[in-house]
């Protein structure tokens, strides 16, 4: 067997005559021990750097959140429950703030997408946008449903009876969406949302509303059941141009 010299010996070990080296072949069961603790390790890592990125972004809307209210309370509480104080915070937001936002809505949705993926009662996403009109209304629409890879399903309250409805007649607005419903009744009465729960994914409901808030909330459910709603977000915080409608 090869012995190791310090360093001060080092050339003239490469002079010997001969050496004898003997090599080491792993077994199979090590191979094997060293493989699955790679996989687990690696697997351990991953689960905890997307644990992370889930919390960095629950803080970051949290956050968003809370500092809309303190805006509005330094703001006199303007329009009705502060709406109109709300929008001016929208208003204020900068482009580094609006990209953070984006971010931070784009890794709990995906998060959500995962989970649905393996359980289509798990990862619900939910909006309800308020805006003074239907078109705005219907552009933050197609704008989130869009860039977060939401299904696209039925838009009802847009006409009486099989009668469309004047879009300059409708006023202010809210929209309100969702990723699914329950469709078995036994699952209705287990989501206590009567109705509503046969809903098919992806579709929305678009009612007048009276109020002074602008803007779009969300709602993601998660299977770590941590309520997460925020808003009100820009309504137009993913709008792009885009020529298909919706």
């Amino acid at each position: 067997m090869m012995t190791i010299r310090p360093l001060a010996g080092f050339l003239s070990l490469l002079f010997l005559p001969s050496v004898t080296v003997h090599s080491f072949t792993p077994s199979l069961n090590t191979v094997r021990h060293h493989s699955y603790f790679f996989s687990s390790f690696t697997q351990s890592t991953i689960e905890t750097s997307n644990d992370n990125q889930i919390h960095n972004a629950t803080q970051i809307l949290q956050s968003y959140d809370s500092s809309q209210q303190l805006f509005i309370a330094s703001d006199g509480n303007q329009g009705m429950g502060g709406g109109l104080s709300a929008y001016n915070h929208i208003r204020s937001l900068d482009a580094s703030s609006r990209t953070s936002l984006r971010e931070a809505i784009l890794t709990l949705v995906n998060q959500a997408h995962t989970e649905r993926e393996t359980d289509s009662s798990r990862g619900r996403i939910m909006l309800g946008i308020c805006a003074s009109n239907a078109p705005e209304a219907l552009a933050g629409l197609k704008s989130y449903v869009t860039s977060l890879s939401l299904p696209r399903g039925m838009l009802h309250g847009m006409d009486i009876d099989g009668v469309p409805i004047p879009i300059e007649d409708l006023g202010s607005v809210y929209i309100k969406y969702s990723t699914g419903g329950a469709m078995t009744f036994s699952d209705i009465r287990k989501s206590r949302r009567g109705f509503d729960a046969l809903w098919k994914p992806g579709d929305a409901l678009l009612e007048t509303y009276d109020g002074d808030f602008r803007g779009v909330y969300l709602n993601v459910e998660l299977g770590d059941g941590l309520f997460r709603q925020f808003g009100v977000l820009p309504t137009d915080l993913f709008m792009e141009d885009e020529e298909d409608d919706w």
